[in-house]
């Protein structure tokens, strides 16, 4: 079979390619081969001692800083070198407490604060039902009127003039009550709804449960003293020469902020009061919540 001219270019081609790559990489071989070899130098060590050389520091701007402003040693100047607070946990309230170091106190702040908190509490509604007489068809509740503290019989349609509300319904009927965490029982429940002639706000009374208002006060004192005064919030009144304001009350925590003034303070006394612990009780008269 006859090889096409084409394809015999090609092979020339090469061919005659390897022919000349041979020649070439034979001379470049020959070539090192052919260079001469000379003799390594040897390395000479100095016989002087090794001293080392620090780089120069580089130039630092320095700047002076201006000395710190006085600061004023007032009463709420708590703060000295190595005189640590005392801190104080109140288990009832699950507060920590945190009292200056008395070497640090101002003759104000020694100055008793003549105020101790006995209790907060939250306002009951003005009107309570306690309890229910009668039978089906002519059933009656058992009201208190906290303001006068007188208990009354009443059903629908009766009004309690002094306290601007009016007894609109009164229903007793079996509710269920849960007895413990898992039995529930069927118990008659009287149920009252009140209309509050000022407002026109309507309270859903029950006997089994008082009923509060929203708002809180508390009962404060002289310290050590069983005679109690109730306030609330926004109340002004005077123990001897101090002038006390009362600024918030909270439940809970059970706390007072009071603002105390005096002849004998340069400034106003503002601190928050909790609980004392000899008073865990609500004063005598007062029911808990």
């Amino acid at each position: 079979m006859a090889v096409p001219s084409s394809d015999k270019v090609i092979i020339g081609a090469a061919l005659a390619l390897a022919v000349v790559s041979a020649g070439v990489f034979g001379t470049l071989a020959m070539r090192r081969t052919g260079v001469p070899t000379g003799p390594v130098p040897q390395v000479e060590l100095s016989t002087e001692p090794y001293v080392s050389i620090a780089p120069e520091a580089p130039p630092v701007k320095t700047e002076t800083w201006a000395a710190p402003v006085a600061q004023s040693r007032g009463r709420e100047w708590i703060y000295d070198t190595f005189t640590p607070p005392e801190i104080f946990y109140n288990a009832r309230s699950k507060q920590f407490t945190v009292k200056p170091p008395s070497s640090l106190l101002d003759e104000d702040a020694l100055e008793s604060y003549g105020l101790e908190l006995v209790a907060v509490r939250p306002e009951p509604f003005r009107l309570q039902l306690i309890g229910y007489v009668g039978g089906e068809g002519n059933w009656r509740g058992m009201f208190q009127n906290l303001v006068s503290g007188q208990v009354f019989l009443a059903s629908g349609g009766h009004r309690v003039s002094n306290l601007a509300l009016t007894v609109r319904s009164l229903d007793v009927s079996p509710h269920p009550i849960r007895m413990g965490e898992s039995m529930t029982t069927r118990q008659r429940v009287a149920t009252a709804v009140i209309r509050d002639d000022k407002t026109g706000a309507e309270i859903t009374l029950t006997h089994r449960e008082r009923v509060f208002t929203g708002t809180v006060f508390a009962f404060v004192a002289a310290p050590g003293a069983t005679a109690t005064r109730e306030v609330r919030a926004g109340d002004m009144f005077t123990l001897g020469e101090a002038t006390y304001r009362i600024e918030k009350i909270e439940l809970t925590p059970a706390s007072v902020e009071v603002v105390k003034e005096s002849p004998t303070l340069s400034q106003p006394d503002r601190r928050v009061l909790m609980p004392r612990e000899s008073d865990a009780e609500a004063p005598a008269g007062e029911a808990p919540p």
